[in-house]
Order: C-alpha cells, then sequence, then structure tokens
C-alpha cells in the first residue's frame, strides 16, 4: 500500500531498456535450428530517473522523439515495468497515451463506451450516468450505435478522449493529446484540461507545443540520454530543448555593464549574430513605461556572409512565460533586402496596450526559407509596465457599458 497522497507519483532509480535486434531469423527453420532471435543491442531509454510530482502539480515532458517521454508515462501508468526501480502513482488514475487502444471495432460506440469505463475502473451505474455526456463531448450523437469501424479516425479519437476525459481522476496522463480532431474539439480537449486541473488533480503532460506546456503546466522536465537533464518552469526548459533541437552551440549573448549575460538563452547557427538589443521610449533607452507609451525595440546584427532576405522576429511575454504577442517582419510584410556586414533592425509599438506587469522581450534572425535559424535571444530584454486607466488583466482593451431599460 503507497504512502503517498492521492495524485502524487515518485520515481526512485528507473531503468527501462528495449532490446533492437539487427538479425532476426526469416524462418521457422532458421529458428529451430539458429535457436536464438539473431544479434541483439539493448537501447536505454531511461536510466536511473529519479523523479517526484506532487499532489495538484501539473509537469510538462518534454524531449525529441523517440526519448523516452511515452516510455516514462506508460511506466506511470503501470503498462510496462521498469528493468529496476521503483514507480508509485497513488490514487484513480486516467491516461490519455494511445487513444482508443481497448477499442473493439465491431462494437458500437455506446459499446465501447461501457467496456473502457470498466478498464478505468468506472462502475456500471457510473457509466450509464455519463454514457450521454460522453457521446455529446465526443461530438458523435448519431453515430453512437454504429460499429467504430465505420468511425473516421477522427471520431475515433474523440471518442476515446471523451472516455478518459470523463473519469474522476487524481491523476491524468496526457501524450500529445491536443492532435485530437480539428481546432474547435481541441479547445475543449483543453477546456477539460484545465477542469481537472482546477479541481486538484495532478497530471503529466507529453506535448512538443511550448505555448500549451506554458498554459497547463507548473514545471516541465526535460529527458535526453535517458535522463532529467532540465527541471524547471516551463519558458526555461524549452530554452535548452530548444538549443540541443537546433543542435548548435551556444551563441554568447548581449552582457551588462558587469559582464553579466543579460538573456535566459542564446543559440542559433551563428551565420549572422545578434550584438545588442535596445528598448526605448520617447527620451532613450529605459525598462519603464506607462500604459500607452510608445515603445521601440532596436536590434543590432552581424555577418561575415551575404544573406539575402532574412526574417527578423520579436516576441512579448508575461513573467509566466506566455507569449502575448510574436511579430516578424515576413508576417508584417517588411522587406529586409541583404544582409551584408552590420546593421540595425527595429520594431515600434505606437501606443504600448499593456496594463501593469513585467515584461519579456525576445529576438531572432532566421532564413527566409525557415529552414535555419542564424540567432535567437531568449528573454533578452525585461521591461515594467505602470498601469494608466482601469480595468485589471494584461491587455489594455478600450470597451464600454450601456443599459438598456
Amino acid at each position: 500500500m503507497s504512502a503517498l497522497q492521492p495524485g502524487a507519483v515518485r520515481l526512485r532509480g528507473v531503468t527501462r531498456r528495449f532490446r533492437r535486434y539487427t538479425e532476426r531469423n526469416q524462418t521457422l527453420k532458421e529458428t529451430l535450428l539458429r535457436r536464438k532471435r539473431g544479434t541483439a543491442t539493448d537501447h536505454w531509454v531511461l536510466r536511473d530517473v529519479d523523479l517526484d510530482v506532487s499532489p495538484g502539480e501539473a509537469v510538462g515532458v518534454v524531449g525529441r522523439n523517440g526519448i523516452g517521454k511515452s516510455t516514462l508515462l506508460k511506466l506511470v501508468a503501470g503498462i510496462i515495468p521498469p528493468q529496476s526501480g521503483t514507480v508509485e502513482a497513488a490514487g484513480r488514475l486516467t491516461s490519455l497515451l494511445e487513444l482508443g487502444a481497448g477499442f473493439h471495432p465491431d462494437f458500437t460506440g455506446r459499446e465501447n463506451v461501457i467496456m473502457q469505463g470498466t478498464l478505468y475502473g468506472l462502475t456500471q451505474v457510473e457509466i450509464e450516468q455519463r454514457m450521454d455526456e460522453i457521446v455529446a463531448f465526443a461530438e458523435l450523437a448519431d453515430f453512437a450505435d454504429m460499429p467504430v469501424r465505420t468511425y473516421s479516425s477522427g471520431m475515433f479519437m474523440r471518442l476515446a478522449f471523451s472516455v478518459a476525459a470523463h473519469v474522476d481522476a487524481d491523476l491524468m496522463l496526457l501524450d500529445e493529446v491536443l492532435a485530437v480532431g480539428d481546432a474547435s474539439f481541441q479547445r475543449k480537449c483543453m477546456g477539460r484540461i484545465f477542469d481537472h486541473r482546477k479541481a486538484g488533480g495532478t497530471m503529466l503532460f507529453v506535448s512538443h507545443d511550448q505555448s500549451a506546456v506554458e498554459q497547463v503546466c507548473d514545471r516541465a522536465i526535460l529527458l535526453d540520454g535517458g535522463s532529467i537533464i532540465a527541471d524547471d518552469v516551463p519558458s526555461t526548459v524549452f530554452v535548452e530543448y530548444n538549443r540541443r533541437l537546433l543542435g548548435a552551440n551556444p551563441i554568447p549573448g548581449p552582457v551588462d555593464a558587469a559582464g553579466v549575460a543579460t538573456t535566459v538563452g542564446s543559440w542559433g547557427t551563428g551565420r549572422a549574430t545578434i550584438t545588442g538589443v535596445r528598448v526605448l521610449g520617447d527620451a532613450g533607452e529605459t525598462d519603464r513605461f506607462t500604459t500607452g507609451d510608445r515603445l521601440r525595440v532596436e536590434m543590432d546584427i552581424e555577418t561575415t556572409d551575404v544573406i539575402a532576405s532574412p526574417v527578423y522576429g520579436i516576441s512579448i511575454g508575461d513573467d509566466h512565460g506566455s507569449v502575448l504577442h510574436d511579430a516578424t517582419t515576413r508576417a508584417y510584410g517588411t522587406a529586409t533586402g541583404q544582409l551584408s556586414g552590420a546593421e540595425t533592425i527595429s520594431f515600434t509599438i505606437d501606443r504600448l496596450p499593456l496594463l501593469a506587469g513585467t515584461f519579456w522581450i525576445s529576438v531572432r534572425a532566421m532564413a527566409a526559407t525557415d529552414d535555419e535559424l542564424y540567432h535567437n535571444l531568449e528573454r533578452c530584454r525585461a521591461f515594467a509596465v505602470l498601469q494608466q486607466g482601469s480595468g485589471s488583466g494584461i491587455v489594455a482593451v478600450s470597451g464600454r457599458w450601456e443599459i438598456d431599460s
């Protein structure tokens, strides 16, 4: 019996490997005569991993394809055992890993709901009470009594998600679930995920979508080489993830007067380098603005090459890592011509539509074909906004109330 509170997860020294066979027996005769499966090599997905997740915490799991993210979730779900170490997960668990893996193609949608609900630990009464809601959420009211083999792949996945999402679980395991359905259904999925969080549920969330992880999770871990190499707030973890994904060495970013780096992350191929970033108001460089002020960001860039039509970008984010606005020269229809030597690029906001808070600026330079990122400076400058006007939140919106009696 686990001493953990419902929703808690604890891994200690967890190791998992898979065997890859480079030479397989092709016939029954070969199998009987050679009495072996061929030459095998061990692929160590996880090595001596320790992880603690507290009840009510949402943790993003990020990393390159094939690095062990789904394996980690399957270990927590109890689908596969570790080679060594211990895995504990307390409370009722629902997993959205291989959606619909237990569906029978000849059973109707309703029959599969009953079967899947039972596997998740729901009673017959609970399934009957939630049946209409599950079918409605999946948008399959007209198809619920048809065999699922007649469903499209989208219908199939929507039903599978809906069943799993209607289990009152202490712990939810999600693996790239936002690939389910169209944009409208994805918004419903996010709504269900937030409902789980509001109810105090724990979550492990695998996704390559930085924005989704930052919205959903308090914390993220980065897997690489079988180990957890980063464990921090999502925005910081994605800096390291993006750097490793590009396979590029870090490029030194701007420094302050004391020689201290002023950027959280710096990476790229180095074909062009951002050598300076300045934030300016009407009176010059500043890090203090008032709602409605004019804000200008200048970016100095150098290259020893000749680059045709580079694309420049700037992102403004809040202190929680959410991107409030992202602008590129391409999106704004700005021709950049040819970069040779050094030049300065600027982006101006005539009336800053932000309310009180602290905000971060990230800048980047990339190829016109999007296949090469020359240099990215993540969260390289910060500025504060003092609120002018009424309202609360992040963005200043001009609106009015009317009462019609």
